[in-house]
């Protein structure tokens, strides 16, 4: 009779193996669906967490692992069917993923939460007079995408064992 631990431990190995690389690769692969997310219910007056969107709520449910997933569609260029904001001529998922990281670290009075090195909409109106898009494009124009994107992975791996979620103000805190 051949033992049966002999051949079980082979076996669980590379099943350990399969799922520890399914694991990975799901990870590597998440992105929210930034296409689909229609903001009717707060465009240009709310908090992408006040809006019933349900790739909002996915967002919202993925907790501090929805930030480095954003952060890496900040590079995204898809378009949405309609600009997510008012007045502005088109919307991409790159565009929504930094105003939802935005509004992620802004407080119910419209307050940012400052976490130094996180480019925020102040640091992208300072200086223009234009629009909220115009200065936008400016912005990205001027710094590149790829500088703002590893601004915000910078200040994200610096401060993410400080930051939880203040369920009251619902938005990301800094703490000690």
């Amino acid at each position: 009779m051949v033992n049966r631990h002999r051949l079980l431990r082979p076996l669980l190995l590379v099943l350990a193996a399969l799922s520890c690389t399914q694991l990975t690769m799901a990870r590597g692969s998440h992105k929210f669906p930034l296409t689909d997310f229609e903001n009717r219910q707060c465009r240009g007056k709310g908090r992408m967490q006040d809006s019933k969107d349900p790739v909002a709520r996915q967002v919202l449910a993925g907790g501090k692992g929805s930030v480095p997933v954003l952060i890496s569609q900040l590079t995204e260029t898809g378009r949405t069917k309609e600009p997510v904001e008012d007045f502005w001529d088109y919307t991409s998922t790159g565009d929504i993923a930094f105003m939802m990281l935005n509004d992620l670290f802004t407080d119910k009075e419209g307050k940012a939460i400052a976490i130094r090195g996180f480019p925020t909409r102040a640091t992208v109106m300072t200086g223009c007079s234009g629009s909220a898009e115009t200065c936008w494009r400016l912005f990205v124009h001027k710094h590149g995408i790829l500088s703002i994107q590893r601004a915000w992975q910078n200040a994200w791996d610096s401060n993410q064992s400080h930051v939880s979620w203040d369920s009251r103000a619902q938005c990301f805190r800094l703490g000690n």
